[in-house]
């Protein structure tokens, strides 16, 4: 049979913008490695900025430039990472949303709760390799400590909070809970969280390896779809235009 086509789009769209959110971390911050902040000041506003559409308000452009410099990895990467835990949370959604209206299964929304729902799916997944089924429950792992990272970072000014970070991870007995590194002793206290690209980029991937089980698992039960969506089989490069754009009609 074939791949249901609303399924397919939904994860298509959420792998691209995974990627792209990657491409474009990746340019960020190997432009700013090697952009000295002085030679940006002629760039940017001088004294004042417009901080609303009635209020303007006085600053240093040398002294921003050189905190965005300094700063630039941590910025970055809370930035990519809100944007990753987003789109899979929107991915989520729909593809729920999607196969409820088919009674295929309830119908549910908050990001945890969503979350909870797609690990069951793909807890006996017969699709995945079996690399990735071992390394499964702390894949599932990796995408509810990024959703607590966010959570802390939009609700808790960017600090680990005991409540949120520690006690609202998802514990089902399968999924294996994953924290950074020094945050069970950092988040008592509300000290900072500190990611680095690397960290966004094994986040990323864990986001992408377990949509793509998510997508194959669907795809067989639900629509008795064998066959495993595969970069190489389906002979697709990768169209950076249309993947930054969100373009889908951009020929390359």
């Amino acid at each position: 049979m074939a791949r249901d086509g609303p399924t397919e789009a939904i994860f298509t769209t959420a792998d691209d913008q995974m990627q792209g959110l990657w491409g474009f971390h990746r340019y960020v911050q190997a432009a700013t490695d090697v952009t000295r902040p002085d030679s940006l000041l002629h760039r940017l506003p001088q004294n004042t900025f417009q901080l609303t559409h009635e209020w303007g308000r006085y600053y240093d452009p040398k002294e921003m430039a050189d905190r965005v410099c300094e700063m630039r990895e941590f910025l970055l990467c809370r930035q990519s990472l809100l944007g990753l835990v987003s789109v899979c949370e929107a991915a989520l959604l729909r593809l729920n949303g999607h196969l409820a209206s088919m009674k295929r299964c309830v119908e549910l929304s908050g990001n945890k709760k969503l979350l909870v729902w797609a690990f069951t799916v793909v807890q006996k997944s017969p699709v995945a390799s079996p690399e990735a089924a071992v390394r499964l429950p702390e894949t599932c792992g990796d995408l509810d400590n990024a959703r607590r990272l966010r959570n802390c970072i939009v609700h808790r000014n960017g600090c680990y909070d005991g409540e949120m970070y520690l006690r609202e991870i998802i514990q089902d007995g399968w999924v294996i809970p994953q924290f950074e590194k020094n945050s069970k002793n950092a988040a008592p206290k509300g000290e900072p969280i500190i990611l680095t690209t690397e960290r966004f980029e094994h986040l990323t991937r864990s986001h992408i390896e377990f949509l793509h089980i998510l997508h194959n698992t669907i795809q067989q039960q639900e629509f008795g779809h064998s066959i495993p969506y595969s970069y190489a089989d389906e002979g697709k490069r990768i169209e950076w235009y249309r993947i930054l754009s969100g373009r889908r009609d951009v020929k390359m």
